[in-house]
């Protein structure tokens, strides 16, 4: 989800989803890659990718 506002850089992009352990709604708004606005407090955020592999497929500057 948090990856989606990269493909429209500049822009305003919301999120609504339902949380998936509890089905309440959650909302995020972000503005490239930087979270402007979420709903409720306390967001948690889920990847199957373990933190060890988050940048492996990072292009080499």
């Amino acid at each position: 989800m948090l990856a989606v506002s990269w493909l429209y850089p500049g822009k305003e992009v919301q999120i609504d989803c339902p949380c998936l352990d509890c089905g309440e709604p959650i909302q995020v708004r972000m503005r490239d890659g930087e979270i402007v606005e979420s709903s409720p407090d306390g967001i948690v955020a889920h990847t199957k990718l373990p933190f060890s592999r988050w940048r492996n497929d990072l292009a080499e500057t």
